[in-house]
């Protein structure tokens, strides 16, 4: 969880982060947000007078829950995160999922040079993005507009998806998908055998870092699961692209950032082969983990009405 006050510029005054509750309650994480935002807050808590909250999703965002969060509240259930903050703190809120808000703050950041179009990408342990259209946020009707992690990349449905869909982008180019993957088609004998990546698989090592690792090496197993990925990699990035005609592309998270020379060299170029459109200026993010942050903040800022709690 990150916490931060902004002055009315949309500056960054004071920041504190902290761990997000692993108990299986609905009041612990508002409660912990809370006492985050009060430590940071300080003398300031009365003079708040709008409030950005980027979450987890998905959401709904018309009252304020987040609708499924089985690492932080009971199997099934949902946490009415605005609720309970505005127990203690009874302002205009404005709520958004977490990469709809890193799209915004990327944005932002930006549009003094024109920008009126931006597409933000994160692929960590999953694939999420965000979009903003010429100036405008895209939230979808109750906040989980544009979940390109789960656009459709391989109509076999090869590998099913955490959400419960299958064939997603995120089912098998996601930190947590990529080992998935490399066992699924070890398995079923679409890889060479005796290599290093079923030595991995065999001994339950397996996971992300290990897999880019033995590709590097040049493992033969893993430079077939990886040329396949390049071409997952490839047809989502295209797919988002000629879905949203942007001037920029942002693409953060762990997985990209640690491997960037991998995405620049042998992902990014192959993205041509799939495009319709021109391919936009592709970008870090200016504010790396924090580009939820300021984007909650900015779209408080700015009162961007789609994501205001009424």
């Amino acid at each position: 969880m990150r916490v931060g006050v902004f002055d009315g510029e949309g500056r960054l005054l004071r920041f504190k982060s902290g761990r997000t509750p692993q108990t299986n309650t609905s009041e612990s994480v508002p409660r912990a947000l809370l006492d985050l935002a009060k430590g940071v807050a300080g003398q300031d808590w009365s003079s708040i007078w709008r409030c950005g909250v980027a979450s987890i999703g998905p959401l709904d965002s018309r009252r304020g829950v987040i609708l499924k969060a089985p690492n932080i509240a009971e199997k099934g259930s949902e946490i009415p995160l605005l609720a309970h903050l505005r127990e203690e703190l009874d302002v205009e809120y404005y709520f958004l999922n977490d990469c709809n808000a890193a799209a915004y703050g990327e944005w932002w950041s930006r549009k003094e040079e024109g920008v009126r179009n931006l597409i933000y990408v994160t692929i960590s342990s999953g694939i999420g993005g965000g979009v903003v259209d010429n100036g405008h946020l895209i939230l979808g009707k109750i906040g989980n507009g544009a979940e390109i992690g789960h656009i459709i990349i391989d109509a076999s449905g090869y590998m099913d998806c955490g959400c419960g869909g299958r064939g997603h982008w995120e089912a098998y180019c996601s930190g947590a998908n990529i080992p998935r993957l490399a066992e699924k088609l070890l398995e079923d004998e679409r890889l060479e055998r005796g290599t290093g990546l079923e030595k991995a698989y065999v001994e339950k090592s397996l996971d992300a870092k290990m897999c880019f690792e033995l590709y590097y090496a040049r493992d033969r197993a893993a430079v077939g699961l990886f040329e396949l990925l390049k071409d997952f990699y490839a047809a989502g990035f295209a797919s988002v692209i000629n879905t949203f005609d942007a001037e920029v592309l942002v693409i953060g998270g762990a997985i990209y950032l640690g491997h960037e020379s991998f995405f620049q060299h042998e992902v990014l170029p192959r993205i041509d082969r799939f495009l319709l459109l021109d391919k936009p200026r592709i970008a870090k993010p200016v504010h790396g983990d924090l580009a939820p942050l300021y984007g909650a903040a900015h779209c408080a800022l700015e009162g961007v009405e789609g994501a205001r709690i009424h």
